[in-house]
């Protein structure tokens, strides 16, 4: 290797021309590396002689990105196979292991999911898991957008009562004589990790086979109609269906008729979505892409009888390799699951042979590969083409970043920029929402080194009312906020301590009782009597701290120091509200060890009921404000008010200018620039997160509103008014001519004389 770094541009041509000279006509696999010996493109050949010299022969149709990997080229290994399809096996395989720069590289497996039916027990399940696993079950993927694939299951369940437990059922024998006549088999249950049957049973969510109601065969049905909706047979489903609810209706059974008719139109809704079909009801993958100078984006559309039963999108770094597609099919194909009769691509790549016997030995019958230049085919090539245009706007405007360096890099731009100490990992937005000033919301959105941390997102219902107000909202947002904040940074600074006999030598303490000091950082603050009981309760008899120091902040940490979870607390009556209203609580029988006189009074604080925030307790390194200068003015009152030097900006949605609170003009950044990415990314976050609170709360109040006592005002009159006016007391200040413009005048009239 060290010949190889140390060679000559000359005597390196000579190296690989000596190479290719001696390379065999035979299929097998090769592997360009650079100097360092690093393996950088992978690829697979009928005649390996022929394909890797292509590489070296001047053509202008070489793309900037080919010829500069074949400018980094030091040396060439290959590998060699008895046929062509284990050429193809192998380069794929390797791919994975060594995941070459120039290859198109798909993402690991754990970003897929698989919808898993595990047909190999008693009573089948239906999950979603990140492998496929050789057990006998059937998988539906790889699927690129997991809570898709929840939504669907979520619809299925509510269609088929099947069950997702983590129960092992085996079917023993039906019960003969069952005095219980919903149980009327007998099973063996294990592996219990939930009493059941579950709540899912109780909603008729699930058939409950663990409890016996079905035998296989019964519970079998159920699986076998969600395998043929997962496969888009949805026409069968349907025909079942219809005779099943005609049946039922035959035999007086309306009860049973009218949940068909329910699962029926439940299935009609998720098929509307399903524009497309092909007249000859064909098994098709129809795959188109679109390039951008950093990535490619793939569409892939699957139709099933003539239906589009699904699309998955897929974003790929772009790389260079030479054959896109091919690289693309051999990937996606070797996680698939489901694979059609035909595939249907834009155009030609290299050795579509290989590939195609490669499939059909995958799936087990013929799979052709079809570029088609004409006709309905043809269309929905286009439609994929769009599919994948589309997807590129958006992955743009959304920037997902998918690559971990290109948020890191935009956070060290944000330091540069806001001349910060150091790189800012949390950051937390705020956006406000309402409606002509009703329903006034906000929300705290967070991200940490970069990308979206959910469960640390904060919602607020705030108080404002009436006309709109912003930055009022903006004010109360981060008062409520910033006042958790305070006695978690000042958690870290004290500290309770047993005291030690110097400092006991003046007091006298009484059996069974300690005394403690606290400190906040290195100075004493206060002292702390503790009676522990023989019964190890225990009491703070006392407590001397400064007014300004967190009671709460205290309190816990002498119940961690006194390793006790459940800590009582003998206070003056005058106090009661005080200590009640950080989470103290009153309690019905004191116990007989405590004593103490009538003018003080016992409450108790749980540990375990008053855990403490996370995301309230950590402290950002940079605040987004949604908003101009007058959103950032009112925020920055706030963090003075709390006394906090936290680095804080907002972003003005008209032109994208980041203000500062001590810079008059605004920063403009680059509409590429990923730091303006990564601000607009947690901006629309916070927005959206605001925004469903917000719509959230407007259908409650839909839901709960005077209107529901007007007869002859239904659900889609209602939503029309409160979608106009925002609230029902605006409703009932409207007029006449403004209520008859929405709704029409028989229902303003209605509205006017009952409200």
């Amino acid at each position: 290797m060290y010949y190889i770094n140390t060679m000559k541009k000359q005597d390196r041509q000579k190296y690989l021309a000596h190479i290719l000279k001696n390379l065999p006509r035979k299929p097998g696999v090769y592997k360009f590396k650079d100097e360092k010996g690093s393996i950088i493109y992978i690829g697979k050949a009928k005649d390996l002689k022929n394909r890797v010299s292509s590489y070296f022969q001047a053509s202008k149709d070489q793309s900037v990105k080919t010829q500069k990997m074949i400018s980094q080229i030091a040396d060439i290994d290959f590998i060699v196979v008895d046929s062509d399809l284990e050429a193809i096996m192998l380069e794929t395989n390797m791919i994975k292991k060594f995941r070459p720069k120039y290859n198109i590289l798909m993402k690991d497996d754990k970003n897929y999911v698989y919808i898993k039916v595990t047909i190999n027990e008693d009573f089948p399940r239906i999950l979603i898991t990140r492998r496929v696993d050789k057990d006998k079950a059937r998988y539906f993927g790889p699927k690129t957008a997991q809570h898709k694939v929840q939504k669907t299951l979520k619809v299925l369940k509510r269609i088929f009562p099947y069950r997702h437990c983590s129960l092992a059922i085996d079917y023993q024998m039906p019960i003969p004589h069952p005095t219980d006549t919903s149980r009327k088999h007998q099973v063996k249950v294990t592996k219990v990790g939930i009493k059941y049957p579950c709540i899912d049973y109780h909603i008729k969510r699930c058939i409950g086979p663990c409890i016996g109601t079905v035998n296989k065969e019964e519970y079998r049905e159920i699986i076998d109609q969600v395998l043929r909706f997962l496969e888009g047979k949805h026409d069968e489903i349907i025909k079942k269906l219809r005779e099943d609810m005609q049946k039922a209706a035959v035999d007086r059974k309306f009860e049973i008729a009218a949940a068909i008719r329910d699962k029926l139109h439940a299935i009609e809704d998720i098929m509307e979505t399903q524009r497309v079909s092909t007249p000859d009801q064909k098994d098709l993958d129809v795959i188109n892409y679109f390039e951008s100078d950093d990535n490619i984006y793939f569409n892939l559309s699957q139709v099933r009888g003539g239906k589009l039963i699904n699309q998955e999108n897929f974003e790929i770094k772009q790389c260079g390799d030479l054959d896109v597609l091919g690289g693309f099919l051999m990937q996606y194909y070797e996680k698939a699951t489901d694979l059609p009769k035909e595939i249907l691509i834009p155009h030609s790549m290299d050795d579509p042979d290989t590939l195609e016997k490669w499939l059909t030995v995958n799936k087990g019958g013929k799979v052709k590969i079809i570029i088609p230049q004409k006709g309905h085919k043809n269309n929905l090539l286009e439609l994929s083409y769009q599919n994948a245009q589309n997807f590129a706007g958006l992955s743009r405007v959304k920037w997902q970043g998918h690559q971990k360096s290109e948020r890191e890099d935009a956070l060290e731009g944000l330091q540069k920029i806001l001349k910060l100490e150091k790189t800012p990992k949390r950051l937390e937005c705020y956006d406000i929402s309402h409606f002509a000033g009703s329903q006034t919301v906000s929300s705290m959105v967070v991200f940490d080194k970069g990308f979206p941390k959910k469960d640390d997102y904060r919602k607020f219902k705030l108080h404002q009312e009436g006309s709109p107000d912003d930055f009022a909202s903006m004010e109360e947002t981060l008062e409520r906020r910033l006042k958790y904040l305070k006695p978690s940074i000042e958690s870290g600074l004290i500290k309770v301590f047993k005291s030690t006999k110097k400092e006991l030598m003046k007091t006298k303490l009484k059996p069974n009782t300690a005394q403690f000091t606290i400190k906040k950082g290195k100075q004493k603050i206060g002292t702390a009597l503790i009676f522990t009981s023989v019964n190890k309760k225990t009491l703070i008899q006392k407590i001397d701290i400064p007014a300004d120091i967190d009671l709460l902040t205290v309190i816990k940490k002498i119940a961690q120091k006194t390793k006790t979870k459940r800590i009582y607390l003998s206070i003056p009556v005058k106090d009661t509200l005080k200590y009640e209203q950080i989470g103290c609580q009153p309690i019905a029988k004191i116990p007989d060890v405590f004593k103490i006189p009538a003018s003080r009074k016992i409450l108790v604080y749980d540990t375990t009921k008053h855990k403490t925030d996370s995301s309230f307790a950590s402290k950002p390194d940079l605040i987004v404000i949604d908003g101009g200068k007058g959103q950032l003015s009112s925020a920055l009152k706030q963090l003075k008010k709390y006394g906090f030097t936290v680095p804080i900006i907002s972003i003005a949605k008209k032109n994208e200018e980041i203000y500062l609170p001590v810079q008059n003009k605004p920063i403009i950044l680059s509409k590429q620039s990923p730091i303006l990415h990564l601000i607009q990314h947690i901006r629309d976050e916070s927005h959206r997160f605001a925004l469903t609170y917000h719509q959230s709360l407007q259908m409650k109040a839909t839901r709960d509103s005077s209107l529901d006592n007007i007869f002859g005002i239904g659900e889609t009159t209602k939503m029309k008014l409160l979608k106009h006016f925002g609230s029902p007391q605006a409703i009932k200040n409207a007029t006449m001519h403004e209520l008859a413009q929405i709704i029409g005048k028989s229902n303003a009239k209605k509205i006017k004389q009952q409200l």
